[in-house]
């Protein structure tokens, strides 16, 4: 019993004497880091893109899977009727066709969407066609995908 009260004036002794201040030597007084209860605003994710940005993004995507020659994601980017067609040897003629008329680039001018189908009217320019315009059909088909070509003039 001796030796736990002797132990416990020790405790209490070493726990007092930490609280008390000594002249010229200012006790450090630490408290617990304190969390706001605010947080920063969060920003509400942006809206989907509309139905124009979407047609505009699959004709662009469309026109450099073809210009760098990505086979595999410019027929991703066909509805299945169209890229049902593209067999062997279609696609060999597409890519004959891409390394001797060259880089194509476009620039969206119009897009007219009347439900799940799409027209976007392009001007086109080619290395060895020169400029033409051209209207691309599209379709709602898991995401907007190119359906058909026709040329306008």
């Amino acid at each position: 019993m001796v030796a736990v009260t002797a132990a416990g004036v020790v405790v209490v002794a070493v726990l007092t004497s930490c609280g008390r201040a000594i002249p010229g030597h200012p006790i450090a007084v630490s408290s617990p880091p304190t969390t706001s209860a605010a947080s920063a605003p969060v920003t509400p994710a942006p809206p989907p893109p509309s139905d124009e940005d979407q047609v505009r993004q699959t004709v662009m995507a469309f026109q450099d899977a073809y210009n760098t020659q990505k086979w595999d994601d410019y027929l991703a980017l066909m509805c299945t009727a169209m890229r049902d067609r593209f067999t062997d040897p279609a696609m060999d003629l597409l890519k004959k066709t891409r390394a001797a008329q060259g880089l194509t680039n476009v620039t969206v001018t119009g897009v007219d969407i009347d439900g799940d189908a799409a027209t976007a009217t392009l001007d086109a320019q080619n290395e060895m066609l020169g400029r033409r315009t051209i209207q691309l059909k599209l379709v709602r088909e898991d995401g907007w995908k190119v359906c058909v070509l026709e040329p306008v003039r």
